[in-house]
């Protein structure tokens, strides 16, 4: 059975509370910010040979040919999913390479820890990469991949905090809790060929 002949990229689901938007990557990309801003999540429909995207933590993908037996599963799975904890001022600590949330720690690199500092100054909002580049190396002329291999790193670092960096496509880096048992991504089958994947 073909996903086009029940479920399709558009429709809402809402066997319970939030809905979870079916939509396709990157035709539908666009639609993205509307739907999360609207409280919804959004299950991403990739072609054999598309790349996932970065996800947030109310998003989840798999790949096409898909029925709708199975569609259906892994939109309910979504909704289920414990919503992510807003992080409040304040929560995440920085000090003496030491980064504390919830009572864990982990030890930074001291770049780590500016990077980290500035992000948890302003949680769940968006720091620009040029402001990041900037406070690092007090020189915004920096190559782009310098910083993004130090949020790379940082991001492994940050994942026993339950914390994690997301990268807002031409803004720059978001830093938001992650939940404790997040459940995996569904249906991460890679494309025929060999790819090498980072969060970065």
């Amino acid at each position: 059975m073909s996903v086009l002949d029940g479920l399709r990229p558009g429709d809402v689901v809402r066997r319970r509370l939030p809905f979870v938007e079916i939509l396709r990557w990157p035709a539908e990309a666009g639609r993205r910010g509307v739907a999360l801003s609207s409280g919804h999540r959004i299950l991403w429909l990739l072609d054999p040979s598309e790349l996932a995207p970065e996800l947030g933590p109310d998003e989840d993908w798999t790949r096409e040919p898909v029925d709708e037996d199975r569609l259906r599963e892994l939109a309910d799975r979504l909704a289920e999913r414990s919503p992510h904890s807003v992080l409040e001022l304040g929560s995440v600590l920085v000090d003496d390479g030491l980064a504390d949330y919830a009572g864990n720690r982990v030890v930074l690199s001291p770049i780590e820890a500016i990077i980290l500092a500035r992000l948890a100054d302003v949680p769940e909002q968006v720091v620009s990469r040029r402001e990041l580049t900037k406070l690092i190396w007090n020189d915004d002329q920096r190559s782009p991949a310098a910083l993004e291999s130090r949020i790379h790193t940082l991001r492994r670092r940050l994942a026993p905090l339950h914390l994690t960096i997301h990268t807002i496509r031409g803004r720059g880096f978001l830093l938001a809790a992650t939940p404790p048992n997040p459940i995996s991504p569904v249906d991460r089958q890679a494309p025929a060929r060999s790819i090498q994947w980072s969060n970065s």
